[in-house]
Order: structure tokens, then C-alpha cells, then sequence
């Protein structure tokens, strides 16, 4: 009986820990990606000095991010998003009007990386 107890103990402990994992995901890439809003309005304003300093707090974000995860399922695509995250800080230094595209890019990545983390009866089958 005891060893029954433990293993729902330890069955809500783990699902909790998923739910928080996921809400924890969505609320950081929002979080980057109104950051990656701002660096557009901040540029669309031809304000390349707020740019490049929501760009810093954009990199500042995602290396907190990747420091703090215990487990990214595709390093791959989190490399593909700091490919993103470096155009963005350097077209925002140039005042490149090539960042666009690059916000554009950095925002599908992050969705996907959002919806990566989700889970679905798919994924868990």
C-alpha cells in the first residue's frame, strides 16, 4: 500500500513539474518575443540606440534562458535561435533595415520552440 502512495506522490510531483515546465516555456518566449516587437517599433521610430539596447536585453534574455534549462530537446533549433538573437543585435547596430526579416525569423523560431515544448497526446504517444 505504501509503495502505491509513493508512486502517485511521485506521479503528481512529475506532472507538476511538467505543467510548470510548460508555463514557464510560454511565458519566457513571450516574454523574448515582445522584446523582439519593441526592437522593431524602436527601429521603425529610427531609434537605432533603443534598438540595439532592446536587442542587448533581447541576448541578455536568451542566455538566461539557455543557462537555465536543464534539458533542451533540440540544441539544433536553440542554436538556430541565438543565430537569430546575433542578426538581430547586429542589424540593429548597422541600423539595417534587413532586421526586420530578422525579427520575422527569430519570432517563427521562437513559436516553434514554443509549441515544441507543448505537450500533445502526439508527443507523448
Amino acid at each position: 500500500m505504501n509503495r502505491l502512495i509513493v508512486s502517485i506522490i511521485l506521479l503528481v510531483i512529475i506532472a507538476a513539474g511538467c505543467f510548470y515546465s510548460v508555463y514557464l516555456t510560454a511565458d519566457l518566449t513571450n516574454s523574448l518575443s515582445e522584446c523582439v516587437d519593441k526592437i522593431e517599433q524602436a527601429h521603425t521610430d529610427k531609434n537605432d540606440e533603443l534598438a540595439v539596447q532592446y536587442a542587448d536585453e533581447l541576448q541578455q534574455k536568451w542566455d538566461e534562458i539557455l543557462y537555465y534549462s536543464i534539458l533542451i530537446n533540440d540544441l539544433g533549433h536553440a542554436m538556430e535561435i541565438t543565430s537569430c538573437i546575433a542578426e538581430i543585435s547586429s542589424f540593429a547596430e548597422s541600423g539595417d533595415d534587413e532586421l526586420y526579416a530578422a525579427c520575422d525569423r527569430a519570432q517563427a523560431q521562437l513559436e516553434l520552440f514554443r509549441e515544441m515544448q507543448t505537450p500533445t497526446i502526439w508527443k507523448i504517444l
